[in-house]
């Protein structure tokens, strides 16, 4: 089950595609047999028992949309690795449907004191797919290889919490001075860049937290996973097949003996989008499932009495935001971001725009995620008088200043982009001032981002560990006086509280600090918040095994273990067809 490249700007259109001319794809097998037979059990190559109405081994496939990986080293890059992101990689830990942290690669894992350290223990006889034993050293050449000035990894970033990690990164520092050691050979410890660091833990769950094999790559850093017969897994499959820009193939990996052993037999990966998408695709039952549905298609499923059976949808931890270049004119006012934050009515936006898979946001922390504050809703609600009356104390009555020339905001896209229409309309329409909406080439968009050369842009984050130290330190913490790695804003205020949040080893001192932090962030409009993505994804009932959550939900969320818990049901044949 693929997932769109999660940092590529969504395809939004806010004209609904409403019809029926695609029913008759999706209409649904009749009278289909489920046999249940406990007296012959299913069970895989790997010693799971599959339940009673499991489809034989070899019916076990997952056809699943893919995109054209640049090489297989996930922990190098997570993106130009995606098609091998879980099923190929194995992290220490990972999430179960509850956002817990349960078992991985790590069998067990404590602090050191004041959790300054932690120490990992790799379960017995874990092993490469090509039958080599992971080890320890395997773990220390992998973060010494994901931080290496020589390579093009560009989330390293993700572990300067880690010592040593950006030291090494940026040219200042040596492989040997990574706080990433082996005690034995199943045993890594793990240290902190300045002192505790007690979200470890999570960090470690982060699908691109995996090893990386050291009697393959050493000798080729580069190069070593360019190929599907150069590249081993350290996860429950293992790759066969790489056609390239057509699909890859991967079976079980015969050496796993983790807990996350999959029902999935065969994973049938299709390379590049239909003409038509991947929901035709889907419709036509080419591919099992599709991880999330555009609004267009969002509206159709839900204009089908047949499609909407199949329809789940949860609240995913993904913020959409204004970004601002508070350092410079004319965002450095902040009564004139204030003025703006109020001046967006996000709910229509949300339910008429966007169909419904987007739902208002007013902070960067979502509902639900750790340190959450649903009391931050009222600093940046929307308020046409309250916006009014800061633009007048931002010295622009009525979108002019004291000369009486009109305010001209600068905003950049890298495409269409519907959310920043809808900025610039509500802007003008309620605060009388003019937005030139600037399109410029995607390349262009990135490097200026980095740079912090454009004044407003739309930014976009999706959660990647369950910690708020994910989505706000790394995110929005100063690292130079020109602000954050994406960001030109600075707080100091904000970068003391999750700097010591960072170090505290008590949880609920912990998430109150996050949740000043995040007030700071909120109130002094380092960005303006527009909405938090709900998920709507389909799948036909054949596949199933889903572990519902605590509420009862069942989703599918990439981020967890969902993808083993899945297996194809014995009526397979009746709902795509033999293929």
């Amino acid at each position: 089950m693929s997932k769109i490249t999660r940092r590529e700007l969504l395809r939004l259109t806010s004209t609904v595609i409403v019809g029926n001319a695609l029913v008759g794809c999706s209409k649904a097998p009749e009278n289909h047999p489920i046999i249940m037979n406990p007296d012959k059990p299913v069970v895989t190559l790997q010693g799971r028992t599959l339940p009673s109405d499991a489809a034989p081994l070899e019916k076990q496939i997952l056809y699943e949309p893919a995109s054209e990986p640049r090489h297989l080293d996930i922990s190098r890059d997570i993106y130009g690795a995606g098609v091998a992101i879980g099923w190929g990689g194995e992290p220490l830990l990972r999430r179960d449907a509850n956002q817990n942290l349960v078992p991985a690669m790590a069998e067990s894992y404590k602090a050191g004191e004041k959790a300054e350290y932690w120490d990992f223990v790799i379960r017995k006889d874990a092993r490469w797919s090509d039958g080599v034993p992971i080890t320890a050293d395997d773990w220390v050449f992998t973060f010494r290889h994901l931080a290496s000035p020589n390579l093009d990894n560009p989330w390293t970033w993700f572990f300067y919490d880690i010592k040593g990690i950006q030291a090494l990164k940026e040219g200042k520092g040596r492989p040997e001075n990574v706080g990433v050691e082996a005690l034995d050979d199943r045993t890594i410890r793990i240290y902190g860049e300045d002192g505790a660091i007690p979200h470890l833990p999570s960090l470690l769950a982060y699908q691109a937290a995996v090893p990386t094999p050291k009697h393959k790559a050493e000798n080729n850093p580069e190069h070593w996973a360019d190929t599907a017969e150069g590249f081993v897994s350290s996860g429950p499959m293992r790759l066969l097949s790489w056609e390239h820009n057509q699909r890859l193939e991967w079976d079980t990996n015969p050496f796993y003996n983790g807990p996350h052993k999959p029902g999935i037999q065969r994973l049938i990966q299709i390379v590049g989008a239909p003409t038509l998408g991947w929901f035709i695709s889907w419709l036509n039952k080419e591919i099992d499932c599709i991880g999330i549905l555009q609004p267009q298609e969002l509206a159709q499923v839900r204009n089908n009495i047949e499609l909407e059976k199949y329809l789940h949808s949860f609240n995913n931890f993904q913020t959409e935001y204004l970004s601002l270049n508070c350092l410079r004119p004319p965002f450095d006012n902040l009564k004139l971001r204030e003025a703006l934050s109020h001046a967006i009515d996000r709910e229509p936006f949300c339910n008429k725009v966007m169909l419904g898979t987007r739902i208002p946001a007013f902070s960067m922390l979502p509902p639900d995620f750790p340190a959450h504050n649903s009391e931050l809703k009222s600093v940046q609600d929307f308020s046409i008088e309250k916006a009014k009356a800061l633009l007048a104390e931002a010295g622009y009555p009525n979108g002019k200043d004291a000369s009486g020339k009109q305010l001209v905001l600068e905003m950049f896209s890298n495409g269409r982009d519907v959310a920043l229409e809808y900025v610039k309309d509500q802007w003008e329409r309620y605060l009388d001032i003019n937005v030139n909406l600037r399109i410029v080439e995607n390349g262009v968009w990135a490097a200026q981002q980095a740079q912090h050369a454009m004044p407003l842009y739309r930014g976009q984050y999706e959660y990647d560990f369950l910690d708020p130290a994910n989505m706000l330190t790394r995110l929005w913490r100063s690292t130079s006086e020109q602000g954050s790695p994406r960001h030109a804003w600075r707080n100091s205020n904000f970068d003391e509280l999750v700097t010591q949040a960072g170090r505290e080893i008590n949880d609920q001192t912990r998430i109150n600090l996050y949740q000043q932090a995040e007030r700071s962030l909120v109130e002094d409009v380092g960005g303006i918040f527009l909405t938090h993505m709900v998920t709507h994804q389909v799948w036909y009932p054949y596949l199933t095994g889903f572990e519902p959550d605590k509420n009862g939900n069942v989703v599918f969320r990439y981020l967890d273990i969902s993808r083993f818990q899945m297996y194809i049901r014995n009526d397979v044949d009746q709902w795509r067809g033999k293929k």
